[in-house]
């Protein structure tokens, strides 16, 4: 299964679940061969990231657990090479604003920072889960439709 629909099945799970004290979820899907690491930084440096793909059940457990505005994990986004794994929690994903991108005035930085990361090289998609449970993809600046994922 391409990388896209195991994200899209992953956030599905959690959105299920709707898990008390969910803070939101950003997914930065990159090739670690063309993507500037320049443009992230840890912003909990101390902090040993276990081994997981996106395809294990146990990534999907972390993602909750992380996600929990208790969790000192929970802010900023989370980095998953092309081949699903896991490589980076609670990054300063660093975008460059986009003039021709208007944020979405129902969601905040999360949200707008997806829509811009997705144009940069290297990033092949952002997937995003909102507080509220909103889900969305984003590729090249563009919103990619959900149901063009699960065909």
């Amino acid at each position: 299964m391409e990388i896209k629909k195991e994200v899209y099945k992953t956030l599905k799970q959690i959105i299920r679940i709707k898990p008390k004290g969910f803070s939101g979820i950003g997914l930065v899907i990159y090739d670690p061969d063309v993507f500037d690491s320049s443009c992230h930084c840890d912003l909990r440096p101390s902090y040993v990231l276990p081994q997981y793909n996106i395809k294990d059940e146990n990534c999907y457990d972390y993602l909750i657990c992380i996600s929990d505005y208790r969790n000192t994990l929970h802010d900023g986004f989370h980095m998953i090479d092309k081949n699903g794994e896991l490589k980076y929690v609670a990054q300063y994903f660093v975008p460059p604003a986009k003039k021709d991108i208007f944020p979405n005035q129902e969601h905040g930085v999360r949200l707008y920072s997806s829509i811009c990361g997705s144009t940069m090289e290297g990033v092949l998609f952002v997937a995003v889960i909102s507080s509220n449970f909103d889900v969305n993809f984003f590729e090249n600046g563009k919103e990619i439709d959900l149901d063009e994922i699960e065909e």
